[in-house]
Parts: C-alpha cells; sequence; structure tokens
C-alpha cells in the first residue's frame, strides 16, 4: 500500500548489497526528481519496530534527503527477509550497476538467508539464487569468490581498477599479490589467462617458481617474456648442472 512516511522514521535495508552512493550520482537523481517527481512504488518497504525499513530505493531516498524532503511515498507491503534481500539486490542490478564485490557480497548474504529459512543446502541455495538473478550458477560460484577475497583486493575492485572477471584470473595464478599487478599494469583476462598456461607449462620447478615470481613482482607481465625468460633459466640450469657421477666414473673406466 502507497503510504506517505516521514523520511527520518525510514530505515535501510539489513540485507542492501550498496555499500555506498556516487555522490554526483546521487545529485544528478535528486535533480532528476525535484524536474518530474517520484513514481509510484519507486520506494518499497516493510514495517518494523514503529519504523519503515527500506527494502529497495536507498539511491532515491538519499536524493529525496537532499532535496529535504520531510515525507516521501513508499509502498509498504508484507515481505520474508529473503524477499528483502532478493528484491533489493535485484533492483539494484536491474537499475544502477552494483560493482563485483558488491554484487558478491548481495549474493552470499542471499544464499546464507535461503539456507537459514529454507533449510537448503549450499548447492541448492546457489541455484536457486542463480535463478533468481537470471544468471549461470558457474558465474554465481565464481562471485562467490570475489567475497571471500582480502580487503586490498575487494579496494582494487571498488575503486574500478579492477574488473572482478580480471580480479578472478588474476587471483588462480598468484591470489592479492596478482590482483595488485594486474591493476596496476591494467593486464586483461586473455592476458591473465596465457600468463597462467605460460607458467603451467614450464616443466622445470625450480625454474618455474623463479618466473612466478618475477610475475608476482610484475617484473614480467607477457605470456612472451615469460617464455623467453623460462627459455634462458632452463639452458643455464642445463650449462650449470654438474654432471652425473655414474656418468664420469663410466668414463673414467
Amino acid at each position: 500500500m502507497i503510504t506517505k512516511v516521514k523520511v527520518r522514521e525510514i530505515k535501510p535495508n539489513p540485507f542492501q548489497a550498496r555499500k555506498g552512493y556516487d555522490r554526483e550520482s546521487v545529485k544528478a537523481l535528486a535533480d532528476e526528481i525535484k524536474a518530474v517527481g517520484l513514481w509510484s512504488g519507486a520506494l518499497r518497504g516493510r514495517r518494523r519496530d514503529g519504523k519503515v525499513e527500506l527494502c529497495f530505493g536507498h539511491r532515491r531516498l538519499e536524493a529525496v534527503k537532499l532535496l529535504g524532503w520531510p515525507e516521501v511515498e513508499v509502498d509498504v507491503v508484507e515481505l520474508s527477509d529473503e524477499e528483502m534481500a532478493t528484491q533489493s539486490l535485484i533492483e539494484n542490478l536491474q537499475r544502477q550497476g552494483l560493482n563485483d564485490v558488491e554484487k558478491a557480497e548481495g549474493i552470499v548474504a542471499l544464499v546464507s538467508q535461503l539456507k537459514k529459512t529454507k533449510r537448503f543446502d549450499d548447492s541448492a541455495a546457489v541455484q536457486e539464487v542463480a535463478a533468481k538473478l537470471g544468471l549461470s550458477v558457474a558465474w554465481t560460484k565464481e562471485l562467490m569468490r570475489i567475497a571471500g577475497f582480502d580487503e586490498s583486493s575487494k579496494a582494487e575492485i571498488r575503486g574500478g581498477r579492477i574488473a572482478g572477471r580480471t580480479a578472478l584470473e588474476a587471483s588462480r595464478i598468484g591470489g592479492p599479490e596478482m590482483i595488485k599487478v594486474a591493476a596496476e599494469k591494467k593486464l586483461p583476462v586473455h592476458t591473465l589467462t596465457a600468463i597462467g598456461q605460460k607458467i603451467g607449462e614450464i616443466s622445470d620447478a625450480e625454474v618455474r617458481e623463479r618466473i612466478k615470481k618475477k610475475v608476482l613482482k610484475g617484473e614480467v607481465v607477457s605470456p612472451e617474456e615469460i617464455q623467453k625468460k623460462a627459455r634462458e633459466m632452463t639452458g643455464r640450469r642445463q650449462t650449470d648442472t654438474p654432471p652425473d657421477l655414474i656418468v664420469v666414473i663410466g668414463r673414467w673406466t
């Protein structure tokens, strides 16, 4: 039911994926609302403890606050925790794109909610969330991996210095260190995939480890360089390796 609610009585969604708002985009939205107003159902929420807990419309609420409105219309309906999490995440994905960290953390929260309320196991919960969001199960699982990244890696994604998919590929090569290198060097996904393949093709374990250390320091950041360095190091090792004692004795005799 559409109800006028005092702005100060509106609380944020506890399952909200978005952690921050771009000030410029909120200002632009406020100017738009001032010019054309808010459409019916732009904000949705539920009653909780004498307040209205917002399901979605947080950016619009921030814009309304910027305009100094004392009250705003909210579509107040009965919503379960699961519906609060799902509708908020879907609405955010469809309207103002979340960054991949926000998507990941929102999905993890929703999976956790389904496991709690519906007694789903991990697999069933992930499949349910993927279906609700219109994502593949494989990509949903990949996004969930991002939620487990350390804070420095998440900061690179939040800041737009590296995309989530690129960070995932970098992580497979060398965790947070490689994510940092990939962000600094602006390495695309296909280059990272090739780097990982070239490192894996090095048969000499010692050479492979030395090359990988150079990659994680940002000293070698192309598949061609890796191949060249590997050939040079392998050649030197073969030259420097002392002859087998049995072979030497055999020659003497």
